[in-house]
């Protein structure tokens, strides 16, 4: 059997170099991947908490039911002659 030529430094090198500029721009494709999925899911969580949100002000969402607020308005009844007023416009 004959012994397998050995490659020259240059050879080498450049070897070397392809797979090292390869594992780079691998890395550097799964960090863009591993940004936008990250974004995609805080997206989705956002969507997700405001959907739970509105859908807990009509019903009842595992305990996260908010009450709903009943503002109740004094109301006065009109004010009787004479008007407080009604110096100034007699002057």
């Amino acid at each position: 059997m004959a012994e397998p030529r050995r490659l020259t430094v240059g050879e080498q090198w450049n070897s070397l170099s392809k797979i090292i500029r390869g594992s780079l721009a691998g890395a550097e494709e799964a960090t863009r991947c591993h940004k936008s999925a990250a974004l995609q899911i805080d997206l989705a969580q956002y969507a997700l908490t405001s959907l739970i949100d509105e859908l807990s002000a009509v019903m009842d969402v595992g305990g996260r039911r908010r009450l709903a607020t009943v503002h109740v308005l004094d109301v006065q009844p009109p004010p009787v002659a004479p008007y407080p007023f009604d110096d100034a416009i007699a002057a």
